[in-house]
């Protein structure tokens, strides 16, 4: 399942806020910085106060989803880097898992708002990579309807609920349409 939508800083905190108050969903980093451990964030102040919601590219922030009901679990792991091409440092972390689900903010960049998105591996989707792509828990050690009724919940409460209008299936949120209307374009 992949939703994409467009949201600005205050429409990202009302996402987090909801990920936070009503759901079981436990938010991790996708990577993490260089020489630094993945973090994971209990609220909406952890992030804003590390992350900057409201300028970049394309997926500017990016995070990892899951939850116990999930059963399968997330690893986090090394990467070894070159200290000649990274600055000195020499590793950094990725969290990885087969039923995670991604979402990733958009930030505002020469005057475009981009996407924001959700998604998730389906278990079909899975299985493909799962001779390519070792991860440590096979794909069936995961509750791929638990994961999509998760995924639901969270683009039903996005495109449902947060959305004031669409452009085709894409959601835009109140403080995205504000910035439309200031000129600002969504990419």
């Amino acid at each position: 399942m992949t939703y994409d939508f467009f949201a600005e800083k205050e429409d990202k905190l009302n996402i987090l806020d909801f990920i936070f108050n009503d759901t079981d969903l436990h938010v991790y980093d996708v990577s993490s910085a260089p020489d630094q451990q993945i973090s994971e964030y209990k609220t909406s102040e952890d992030i804003s106060s590390k992350f900057d919601l409201t300028n970049g590219a394309k997926f500017s922030v990016t995070f990892q989803l899951w939850s116990p009901r999930h059963n399968g679990k997330p690893t986090f792991r090394r990467i070894s880097l070159d200290p000649k091409h990274c600055n000195g440092h020499t590793f950094r972390y990725a969290t990885d898992g087969w039923g995670l689900i991604q979402l990733y903010f958009g930030g505002l960049k020469n005057n475009q708002l981009n996407l924001s998105h959700i998604g998730h591996f389906s278990e079909k989707g899975a299985l493909k990579w799962q001779d390519e792509k070792s991860l440590n828990e096979p794909v069936s050690a995961w509750d791929w309807k638990e994961i999509a009724a998760t995924s639901r919940k969270l683009k039903n409460h996005i495109h449902n609920k947060l959305a004031i209008k669409k452009i085709g299936s894409l959601g835009v949120l109140p403080g995205a349409e504000k910035l439309e209307l200031q000129g600002v374009e969504l990419k």
